[in-house]
């Protein structure tokens, strides 16, 4: 492939990629404001960005196989068109219920869309630099971020939240054109089997959907009889996809891969750093608006400079781990998302306005570092025949990091509000409120963060496995 090809198929990856991260960082910033104007409580107003997580994440895997099967362009093509579907629908919701729905069909489209662009940008730039190709795609998305912040909270203080995703749809759509054009004449992947499992395929999304949907729903109903229920016959899906994949020649996912050490504590160490991340990137938003009384444009100025670090580390930590190999960036990055999390877990009624500031920068730091050579562990002790599904596996893994992180945030919230004889419900918190709803909310959010630290630590200790070594697929 020469130059100018290589880089017009990686421009497409790059901007599917900003196209779903921009609509993640917008929704962020304003979810507080939809909340609000639809009068919801927490754990009804975290199903908006939930239902697009969960989505995501329970149809990454087949997606990434049909990639194999039917080729880059038509797959990501298609993702980015039911994406600005599901942008316009959720713009001009009625109704929570509504757009909810609408985020649901974009989290169909971010589906295929994450389970291809990745694939577009490693085999664009070559096996030799799949951490440069991790590294760059983060940096596209942390320039997503900003501009998502950005327009989350500028476009919302002058037009309203609905604006926001008429402007993700556009991007979207035009990401959708690019793709079309540029990937006219590339083959996608190479097929190395073209039978797709469509009975290990539904395993796999009855037992993701049904198990995170679960999680997600106890932040509503409590670890009641209703998700328990669900989360049992999950684990008998998940029984039967496990035989099926060890007995069928085309699995989804070649579960073998995860005896070797590295490959399986490189996955959990990437769950672990996308959920602390996420707890932030959930809970600060309330926060900032209703402790500190920030409007969405200072809201949205809190992460900007964060993503925009995460931007720039990014690709330096990836194109570096090609060379120097990768436990160094992935345990550094792990300690910094620990530092930034510690941070955020001491704020309350009078903290500093600039914790918020500094405490962003090393979480976003720290994942820049971390994820490309993460991937790049990952991706060094799996066969070339099992790429593609790997790499959805682990764009799977961090939307499940995030589908996790906010029922588990929120569910934390909710307890200590409840314990403090108070609803959860944040658009009662405003500046006149009583002290102790403020204060009820802060514990909360401060438990939070004291046990995703916690968690973060963890990983930091997996990553000292020593890294594979480069390219010995």
């Amino acid at each position: 492939m020469g130059t100018s090809s290589t880089w017009l198929a990686f421009s497409v990856a790059a901007v599917a990629i900003m196209s779903s991260t921009l609509d993640r960082g917008a929704s962020n910033v304003i979810l507080p404001n939809i909340a609000e104007e639809f009068v919801s409580d927490i754990p009804t107003a975290q199903w908006i960005n939930t239902t697009f997580l969960l989505m995501v994440a329970a149809l990454l895997l087949p997606m990434g196989r049909l990639t194999d099967i039917l080729g880059s362009k038509k797959i990501i093509v298609s993702g980015l068109i039911v994406f600005l579907f599901g942008g316009i629908t959720s713009a001009l919701a009625p109704s929570i219920e509504i757009l909810i729905s609408g985020r649901a069909i974009q989290g169909i489209g971010g589906a295929m869309v994450q389970g291809t662009a990745f694939v577009i940008a490693i085999s664009a730039l070559g096996e030799r630099q799949r951490g440069k190709a991790a590294g760059l795609v983060i940096m596209f998305g942390g320039l997503a971020n900003v501009a998502g912040t950005t327009v989350g909270g500028l476009v919302t203080a002058y037009a309203g939240w609905r604006s926001v995703f008429i402007v993700t749809s556009l991007v979207s759509g035009a990401g959708a054109l690019l793709a079309f054009l540029a990937l006219d004449t590339q083959r996608g992947n190479q097929i190395y089997n073209s039978k797709f499992d469509w009975y290990g395929a539904t395993l796999c999304v009855s037992t993701l959907s049904g198990l995170l949907f679960s999680i997600a729903m106890s932040a509503h109903f409590g670890w009641s009889l209703i998700p328990l229920s669900i989360i049992a016959l999950s684990l008998v899906s998940g029984g039967l996809f496990v035989w099926r994949s060890l007995v069928t020649d085309s699995p989804i996912l070649d579960l073998q891969l995860f005896k070797r050490p590295i490959f399986a504590l490189s996955i959990l160490s990437n769950l672990i750093c996308f959920t602390g991340m996420s707890s932030a990137l959930f809970l600060l938003p309330f926060y900032l608006k209703y402790v500190q009384g920030y409007p969405p444009d200072k809201v949205a100025s809190v992460f900007i400079p964060a993503a925009a670090c995460m931007a720039i580390v990014s690709p330096l930590s990836g194109r570096l781990s090609d060379r120097f190999g990768t436990r160094i960036f992935t345990v550094g990055g792990l300690l910094l998302v620990t530092i930034g999390l510690m941070m955020l877990s001491t704020l309350d009624e009078s903290s500093n306005s600039l914790i918020p500031y500094f405490a962003m920068i090393p979480i976003n730091v720290g994942m820049g570092a971390f994820y490309g050579p993460n991937n790049s562990a990952v991706l060094a002790v799996t066969p070339t025949s099992n790429q593609s599904s790997v790499i959805g596996f682990i764009n799977l893994i961090r939307n499940t990091g995030s589908v996790i992180a906010i029922p588990v945030a929120a569910t934390i919230v909710t307890l200590a509000m409840n314990s403090m004889g108070f609803e959860a419900n944040l658009s009662a918190v405003n500046d006149g409120s009583d002290m102790e709803l403020i204060s009820s909310f802060i514990k909360g959010m401060r438990i939070s963060f004291v046990i995703f630290t916690s968690a973060s630590l963890i990983g930091m200790i997996m990553s000292l496995y020593p890294s594979p070594k480069l390219f010995e697929n």
